[in-house]
Parts: C-alpha cells; sequence; structure tokens
C-alpha cells in the first residue's frame, strides 16, 4: 500500500512539475510571438489597409452621386419637348380655318339683302334673267340667256339713299363681272321699282362666234308690275312668269337693235322694311298674274251641269222605250 502511495505521489509530483515547466516555456514563446508579431508589422501594410478603406468609401460616394442626377435630367428634357409639342399643333389648324374664311363672300342663300343696323330694309328672292339676241359672223341671229345666279353672288346697296330712295346691286361672275340693280322709291305709305337696270358681260362662252363677245351690254328695264305700288312693311311676290320686252339697250356708246328681254320666275321683293331684327319677308301682295279669273270656274261649272242635264234625259229616253216594248208584247 505504502509503494502505490509514493508512486501516485511521484507521478502526482512529475505531472505538477512537467505542466510548470510546459507553462513557462509555452509563457515565453507566447510573448515573443506577440512581441514579434507587433515587431514585425510593416507601417507600409497598416497604411496600405487604410488605403484601401478610403477607395472604397470614395467610390461609393461617387457612384451615388453619379447615378442619381441621370433621371433626372433626362426627365426635365423630355417634359417640356412633349408640351410644346401639343400647343403648337391646335395653333397650326386653327390659323388655316381663319384666312380660307372671307367675310365678303356670303352664304349660300337663295335671297339678296341690304341691312343697316338691325334693319333688313331689302329682300330679293327668285329668277332674274335676260335674254339677248345677236349676230354671229356668219350674220345668222342667235340667241343668249343671260342668269342672275339665285344664291351665291354679293351685293351692296343702301337702305338710305339720295330722294329717301333704297337700291340694291347684285354682282356675279369672276374676273369680268356682271351686274343688276334695283332702285326703289317711296310715295306716302308706299313703295315701288322705280328703276331696274343692268350690265352684261358678253363672254365669248355663251355667246360664240360673234362681234359682240367680249364686250359690256347696259340694259334699262321696264317691268309693269301690277300692283304698282306696295304698302310698307309689305312685300309683292308672284309665283307666276313676267316677261318684258320693253327694254333699251347701250352697247358701248351704240344703241342695241336687236330684241331684247327679261323674265322674272317665281319673284319675291321687299323694300322699305321698317321692322327691326326681321331677317326676312313680311306680309306678301301676290300680284294680279297669280290671281285666277272667275270666268274659268263658271264655264267649268256649267259644262258639267250640261252633262248631268243630258246623261238624265238619255237615261229617260232609254226607259221610256224599254216600257212601250213591254206592253206590245
Amino acid at each position: 500500500m505504502a509503494l502505490k502511495f509514493t508512486s501516485g505521489v511521484l507521478l502526482l509530483v512529475l505531472v505538477v512539475s512537467g505542466s510548470m515547466v510546459m507553462g513557462q516555456e509555452t509563457d515565453i514563446p507566447v510573448t515573443d510571438a506577440v512581441q514579434n508579431s507587433t515587431d514585425t508589422s510593416d507601417p507600409t501594410t497598416a497604411t496600405d489597409s487604410t488605403a484601401t478603406t478610403e477607395t472604397t468609401t470614395t467610390t461609393t460616394t461617387t457612384t451615388t452621386t453619379t447615378t442619381t442626377p441621370e433621371p433626372t435630367t433626362s426627365e426635365a428634357t423630355t417634359e417640356p419637348i412633349t408640351t410644346e409639342v401639343t400647343t403648337t399643333e391646335p395653333e397650326t389648324t386653327t390659323e388655316p380655318q381663319t384666312t380660307t374664311e372671307n367675310p365678303t363672300t356670303p352664304s349660300p342663300d337663295a335671297k339678296y339683302s341690304v341691312e343697316e343696323g338691325n334693319v333688313t330694309c331689302i329682300i330679293i328672292d327668285g329668277g332674274i334673267s335676260f335674254t339677248v339676241k345677236y349676230a354671229d359672223r356668219n350674220n345668222e341671229t342667235k340667241e343668249a340667256t343671260v342668269k342672275v345666279p339665285e344664291h351665291g353672288a354679293k351685293t351692296s346697296g343702301t337702305c338710305k339713299g339720295a330722294d329717301d330712295t333704297q337700291s340694291i346691286t347684285i354682282f356675279w361672275n369672276e374676273g369680268e363681272t356682271s351686274n343688276t340693280t334695283m332702285t326703289f322709291s317711296k310715295t306716302s305709305d308706299n313703295w315701288f321699282v322705280s328703276s331696274f337696270t343692268a350690265d352684261l358681260y358678253l363672254d365669248n362662252k355663251t355667246f360664240p362666234h360673234s362681234d359682240v363677245g367680249g364686250k359690256k351690254l347696259h340694259l334699262v328695264v321696264y317691268f309693269g308690275l301690277e300692283p304698282i305700288t306696295v304698302a310698307v312693311n309689305h312685300s309683292f311676290t308672284c309665283h307666276s312668269t313676267l316677261s318684258t320686252s320693253n327694254i333699251t339697250g347701250t352697247l358701248g356708246t351704240e344703241a342695241y337693235t336687236l330684241p331684247l328681254s327679261s323674265s322674272l320666275d317665281g319673284i319675291h321683293i321687299q323694300a322699305f322694311n321698317e321692322i327691326p331684327n326681321e331677317p326676312d319677308f313680311v306680309d306678301s301682295v301676290h300680284c294680279d298674274a297669280d290671281k285666277t279669273s272667275d270666268v274659268v270656274p263658271i264655264a267649268v261649272g256649267c259644262a258639267l251641269a250640261g252633262l248631268v242635264v243630258i246623261v238624265l234625259i238619255a237615261y229617260l229616253v232609254g226607259r221610256r222605250r224599254r216600257s212601250g216594248a213591254y206592253q206590245s208584247v
């Protein structure tokens, strides 16, 4: 037992001493290693490590500064371009509309009128034509008709002319124009047509192979409109065609000797209207040509009555003959 105890004590002493020896040997190299590591560390490596950290930070800052302004600059440049395009397009579309409109060209209406203020004093509607006979280069008499356009021509006139008159002039054709003028006068509360003239340009298309082509023919027309006078604030209308050959013509300085005529077809005329804000015809007076005669209906009635009497007599005669034939049998 004593040997076992002593051997165990010796082993314990050896282990403790060995550990102490090992601890001393390891303590020395550890400190040396630490000192050597601190001593052997280059200052350059330390500076290099700091330099690398600085470069990384600078690169990150530069990238953020360069990337962030790019979308803002692109957006800023695109937005004013789009707004400029949208604003200029409607301006270019409206400008030609204003330039193409011609205020002197009348609207396509069948009525020609003269207005002053809020009063339409003269209105003319219907067909007006002039028939001119002329001689061609073979000395044959030909006939041509010049019509006033029922719409699309230009007009001028006045509601307060000299000597308390009113007038309207209608112009048509391009270049060498033709025109016709009606002048109206008033006595007390009635008005009438006091003058009806025309200046016709005899173009070569309407008057081919003639010596009058390219000249102007001045006409003074005398229409006997019945009734002669019309009350103020009333119009004159005639559905029938009115014609006259009572015309004086002048070609240049010489009198025109060949026959001339003029026609008014479905004419409706109003002058000396004093009703404000009234752009249309007022109460109308019909011409005598529109008034049917009482002779025609009376003649038609008498003819019908005569036919009825004849049919009745024939019926009675035929019936009597048949009754006589039955009695004889």
